[in-house]
């Protein structure tokens, strides 16, 4: 990438971690950024709205042209498009039933699932609904939903016997959702299907709020716990990256993706911004 627009990047990077905005001395010591390059850069920014200059301060914070991008990427973002290259790379990880649900009152939908010929290709289709508390996909998301979310579904929620193992005590199952955002993985164990133990784990959107699930289904009769501590890991990593695509937990990118060591006249990108975070 040009080295002008790797500065750039860097700048509105630096800047929107600020929360009240950077000087010009702060953007150009952070960065390692000659105060005469810095100039131009930073009226360049200016001009279409990416930066604005507050003349009063002298600092420079986000400008509503952000907005613009931001809109339109959440504007084009679809759950079932993003998450379902994630599912398959799990799928083709573990070859077990993969599924990926989004909340719809209080169940659970499947959107996208992968499979291998098998009695649990059947169990669960596209379109089909998952009682929210009775599910793993479901309790995933329950479990990270705020207070009043949960307290409404709590207080709607009418215990039904799917099978001789399903859970229908609500004290019981808020346990469960404590120790699921304690581990981060539901897990419940024939419960909505005999013979099947549902592992899943929440997707976050950028706001931090669980919009989706991915699950996985193993046959209960299978006693290895060491292969079941493999697939949680795997699914916690899987739905950690999509996560991420989604904007979850963002932070600025590491000094030393600007890095360019043909740029003699600039001081260590990395030592400097160290510094200014110190």
């Amino acid at each position: 990438m040009a080295k002008s627009a790797l500065r750039v990047l860097e700048i509105m990077e630096f800047v929107a971690t600020c929360r009240n905005g950077a000087t010009h001395s702060e953007i150009s010591l952070a960065l390692g950024i000659p105060k005469s390059s810095l100039t131009e850069l930073l009226r360049d920014l200016q001009r279409p709205g990416y930066l604005q200059h507050d003349r009063q301060s002298g600092r420079f914070s986000i400008g509503p042209q952000i907005m613009f991008l931001t809109h339109s990427y959440i504007k084009n973002l679809n759950i079932v498009r993003v998450g379902s290259p994630f599912v398959h790379e799990l799928f083709l990880a573990i070859n077990e039933y993969t599924t990926m649900t989004i909340p719809k009152g209080d169940e659970v939908v499947v959107v996208c699932s992968e499979t291998l010929p098998s009695p649990l290709s059947h169990s669960l289709n596209l379109g089909e609904h998952l009682p929210m508390l009775s599910s793993a996909v479901g309790r995933a998301i329950v479990a990270f939903m705020d207070e009043s979310e949960q307290r409404e579904i709590f207080e709607r929620f009418k215990p039904i016997n799917y099978t001789p193992f399903t859970q229908t005590s609500l004290e019981v199952i808020k346990k469960d959702l404590e120790l699921t955002r304690k581990t981060g993985i539901a897990d419940v164990r024939d419960e909505y299907r005999l013979g099947i133990i549902g592992l899943a784990a929440p997707v976050f959107n950028v706001n931090g709020r669980p919009i989706a699930s991915i699950g996985v289904a193993l046959p209960s009769a299978r006693k290895d716990r060491a292969y079941e501590e493999n697939v949680k890991k795997l699914l916690l990593e899987c739905t950690a990256s999509l996560s991420r695509s989604l904007g979850a937990n963002l932070t600025a990118s590491p000094p030393s993706v600007f890095r360019d060591t043909d740029d003699t006249d600039d001081v260590d990108l990395e030592t400097a911004s160290l510094r200014a975070r110190s």
